[in-house]
């Protein structure tokens, strides 16, 4: 898996989340840091330490959506499969 991989994820979750039905304040700002921090990741792939703590993150985000937004965790799944890739 590669970065370009990991970008084109990126674009399919703000897509995703568009599609969303509304929702909370909280799960939208969770989700804004999500995606910050994945795109400084893109920026300093390097950082190991990080790599685990976004696919911790999402596999959280997973929990919570994982039935009322398939779609958007389909692509998380494939976010933490890269990341994991990544680390290894």
């Amino acid at each position: 898996m590669s970065q370009q991989e990991l970008h084109d994820l990126l674009v399919k979750l703000e897509h995703q989340r568009k599609q969303l039905d509304p929702i909370s304040s909280e799960q939208n700002h969770r989700l804004d840091d999500l995606i910050e921090s994945l795109e400084q990741q893109k920026l300093y792939p390097d950082d190991f330490d990080q790599y685990s703590a976004l696919a911790t993150e999402i596999s959280d985000f997973l929990i919570e959506y994982e039935n009322q937004h398939p779609a958007l965790s389909v692509v998380l799944k494939s976010i933490s499969q890269i990341l994991n890739n990544f680390k290894a």
